[in-house]
């Protein structure tokens, strides 16, 4: 029966997806057929890749406005339930308030477009507006691009190619709104939809999320996690380590310890994640995998088990997590101790010191440059 589950999961979303693209591919085909006068299925190889290209890139930069609407919709829902501004990322690049001001800070999250991050108002007995806060994106979107196609075929004097361009931004919210409100993991990564039925399903996801949230605001504020109280982070004993709401804590947890510089206990809490490696979803497990090998690293450094860990995989998820701290710390740790590089180990130690200045998580990146300083100590001890 899981087997079976564990299959129709990603094929039923293929499927939404599929009905939804051609859906929306069928009747855009009436807005675009005859752009400026010439059918882009003409035979004329050269005229149709031209405006084909131009059907691309309308339909790209829908997209992106309707990325920016999504997590617009986030904030506005969070701020009339309670919820306080914390930060706003659109690609790499985050707003975040300091100083009373909006200042413009870097950090990614491979498999992400964007991110609307609040600080929760505080739960009455396990209780706190989830629902309405996960849906604000959502709703957004729908509420707009249903708009944008009711103008465009409603009201006779907008012609193309305005009513064109208004039905493909309500195409694309359309797709948005279903992929992001109708439950399904997308590259491993839970939706909202998919997120508020794990909440009202399950107390204990109620609770992480409302931890994951608060502790992120913590943290963007410049609290350090080590001085934040261990049993905060500590889950049942029973709890499922595979549900990414409760993977996010047990991470926490870990890095609790890697901040309090127990690397012992540190080793310990990401070991407890092996059994589960297989159902935790890819972002978790690339970052359990990270934090087991920067672990060997300045332990026994068994280059066996680094050249296990570290596949063709793991270096791609890396290399696109550029704008993540820990991964500067990781790489430093790797040229140093793996490959006996210190002028390579002191470059990325340089970029660690460099991206903690616009770092938007505050008590992170102090950890983090924590970190890099008793690697550098430990690698001038070393001859190499």
């Amino acid at each position: 029966m899981k087997k079976k589950k564990k299959i129709l999961k990603p094929v039923l979303s293929s499927i939404i997806f599929g009905i939804v693209g051609g859906i929306i591919g069928m009747i855009s085909a009436k807005y675009f057929d005859d752009f400026a006068g010439i059918d882009i299925y003409s035979g004329d190889i050269p005229v149709d890749i031209f405006y084909v290209s131009i059907i691309v890139l309308v339909f790209f930069t829908a997209n992106l406005i309707h990325i920016i609407i999504h997590e617009a919709g986030h904030l506005i829902f969070g701020l009339m339930t309670g919820y306080s501004f914390i930060s706003f990322r659109i690609g790499s690049f985050t707003i975040i308030e300091e100083d009373g001001k909006l200042k413009i800070k870097r950090f990614n999250l491979p498999g992400t477009a964007g991110q609307c991050l609040m600080m929760p108002p505080e739960s009455k007995d396990g209780e706190y507006p989830f629902v309405i806060y996960n849906l604000g994106g959502v709703i957004m979107n729908l509420v707009l691009a249903i708009m944008a196609i009711w103008i465009s075929i409603s009201i006779e004097r907008i012609v193309f190619p305005w009513n064109g361009l208004l039905f493909a931004f309500g195409a694309v919210g359309i797709f948005v709104g279903v992929t992001n409100g109708v439950p399904m993991k997308i590259g491993g990564i839970s939706n909202d939809g998919h997120n508020i039925l794990s909440m009202l399903k399950d107390e204990d996801a109620r609770k992480s999320f409302h931890l994951q949230l608060r502790i992120n605001g913590l943290l963007s504020g410049g609290i350090r996690i080590k001085d934040m109280p261990l049993d905060t982070f500590k889950l049942k004993e029973d709890a499922d380590l595979s549900s990414p709401l409760n993977t996010a804590i047990g991470l926490m947890e870990y890095n609790w310890y890697l901040d309090n510089m127990d690397l012992e206990e540190a080793r310990r809490c990401i070991d407890s994640f092996k059994p589960y490696l297989d159902k935790v979803i890819p972002l978790y497990r690339n970052e359990i995998n990270c934090e087991r090998m920067f672990l060997d690293l300045v332990g026994d450094c068994d280059k066996d088990f680094i050249d296990n860990i570290y596949d063709k995989d793991l270096k791609n998820y890396v290399k696109r997590a550029k704008y993540m701290i820990g991964k500067k710390r990781l790489l430093m740790a790797y040229e140093g101790f793996y490959n006996k590089r210190k002028d390579k180990a002191s470059k990325y130690y340089k970029e660690l010191k460099g991206l903690a200045k616009k770092y938007p998580i505050k008590g992170e990146a102090e950890m983090e440059l924590m970190l890099g300083d008793w690697i550098w100590d430990e690698l001038e001890g070393l001859a190499i």
